[in-house]
């Protein structure tokens, strides 16, 4: 007998036949379906921009360096390892107790040597038992140890360094943030230029066209105004093209994800305070954080010399024992015989003779104080001149921006005039594309010059060892 089963059945009526009112009904559902999952599609993409944005003033952007940089994180954490470290240092000050257990079993026991005259034999006695177990608690307390003070002084002032190190650090992220922040402000900047250039070269194109049409102008002056939008495109793509690698330097600065979108809230302008410069001289030759490692680096040397020659120096230490200890042939631990012993004393251990090893360690580190006093003099040299370079590289592009800003303000009035001139049939479009790029070139060189004073002047915080707080 065979079944047949039937999987789709015929519909009897299709699914669109009904009155119109049930079709309106469903043409509504469908309409409300798709109006909701617009909106919610609208929502989300907003939602998802609003959160990639982050806004950020330059102060913002200093705050998230010092919290979040890798560079700032790894230079704080060695300045926690060399705490321990000198934790570690003070800690040989403090007594040392410390537990010993053993069990031997003598194959073959140890022997004592005896004189013939006590009547014993064999001059070979045998000692102990087979079965050995011991047990002591060991006490040790330096009492004198030129070495403990020395190391003790010399990890401090390696700390003092670390810490000096790490100061150093946080100021060259800050210069660098800073520098990557207004980087980034002035490729943004530039590429608005660039996109008003290619607007007006457009608008240009525009009304060429519409003269060709009315006779006044002919297909060549057309031809040149579109090679101008041709040539404002490129401008633009090769400005826009810097923006992403500029807005990533900034970013890992600053410790952000490279999905999340910058908006740099403050302004490309120099600042009033920083254009009152004083002699800052000694506060470099104080401050500058390379100088002052440079100082801890030759204490250091000084603190490893003392430290080397403790080998010269005897060792005086307070030494305890106190032991629990058994002998048995057999394994009935419980009966054994447990004998304790104890025992107080000093110990004293003067060097005598190492090899002159303890002699040339100390030439080592004495020629490594030398090399880093020679080093801390041409540093300073080198920072003075340097110092001096920055103060006359500030004036000099202070004095560019402001020549730069009238330069931009003439070229606007140009350019404003060249158009004037052109709309009234007594100019050309030539006139007024060379206007426009005589005002795009002062104003991105207006823009050069903002970064190169701003540039400059963060190598002068950093070279005269300004900090951030």
């Amino acid at each position: 007998m065979r079944t047949t089963i039937q999987l789709f059945q015929k519909p009897t009526k299709p699914f669109w036949s009904g009155n119109k009112t049930d079709l309106k009904s469903i043409s509504m559902k469908f309409l409300n379906i798709r109006f909701l999952f617009l909106l919610t599609s609208v929502f989300i993409s907003t939602t998802i921009v609003a959160q990639d944005n982050v806004f950020l003033s330059l102060e913002d952007a200093l705050g998230l360096a010092t919290q979040n940089n890798t560079d700032i994180t790894i230079a704080n954490a060695q300045v926690h390892s060399t705490e321990y470290a000198l934790k570690e240092a003070k800690g040989n000050y403090l007594p040392k107790l410390f537990i010993s257990a053993g069990y031997n079993r003598n194959i073959k026991r140890q022997v004592i040597f005896l004189p013939d005259g006590l009547g014993l034999g064999d001059t070979a006695t045998e000692l102990g038992l087979d079965n050995d177990y011991q047990a002591s608690l060991n006490l040790s307390f330096p009492i004198f140890s030129k070495f403990n003070i020395a190391n003790k002084k010399f990890t401090q002032t390696r700390l003092n360094f670390q810490k000096e190190v790490s100061r150093g650090v946080e100021q060259s992220i800050v210069n660098a943030t800073k520098k990557a922040y207004f980087a980034y402000l002035i490729t943004k900047e530039v590429v608005k230029v660039q996109q008003n250039g290619l607007n007006n070269a457009q608008k240009i194109v525009e009304d060429i066209e519409r003269r060709v049409q009315q006779g006044t102008l002919t297909d060549f002056d057309l031809t040149s105004a579109r090679v101008q939008v041709a040539n404002a495109k490129n401008r633009l793509l090769e400005a826009q093209s810097n923006i992403v690698p500029v807005g990533n330097s900034l970013k890992l600065l600053l410790g952000l994800q490279p999905e999340i979108n910058l908006v740099l809230t403050d302004s490309l302008t120099i600042i009033e305070k920083e254009l009152q410069l004083v002699d800052h001289i000694e506060t470099m030759l104080n401050q500058n954080s390379r100088l002052k490692q440079m100082d801890l680096d030759i204490e250091l040397s000084e603190k490893q010399i003392k430290m080397t020659k403790t080998s010269y120096y005897p060792t005086v230490d307070v030494i305890g024992n106190y032991s629990y200890q058994a002998q048995e042939n057999n394994f009935r631990i419980s009966d054994y015989n447990w004998i304790r012993t104890s025992l107080v004393g000093l110990q004293l251990q003067f060097p005598i003779f190492n090899g002159t090893v303890t002699k040339n360690k100390v030439n080592q580190a004495k020629i490594a104080r030398e090399i880093a006093i020679g080093e801390k003099e041409y540093a300073t040299r080198k920072y003075r001149m340097y110092y001096e370079e920055l103060l006359t590289e500030l004036q000099f592009y202070f004095q560019k921006t402001e020549i730069q800003q009238e330069n931009m303000k003439l070229t606007a009035e140009a350019l404003m005039l060249a158009k004037k001139r052109y709309q009234f049939g007594i100019g050309t479009f030539l006139e007024v594309n060379d206007a426009e790029l005589s005002y795009t070139r002062a104003r991105l060189s207006w823009l050069q010059a903002i970064s190169d004073y701003n540039t400059t002047y963060y190598d002068y915080q950093l070279l005269i060892g300004k900090d951030l707080k």
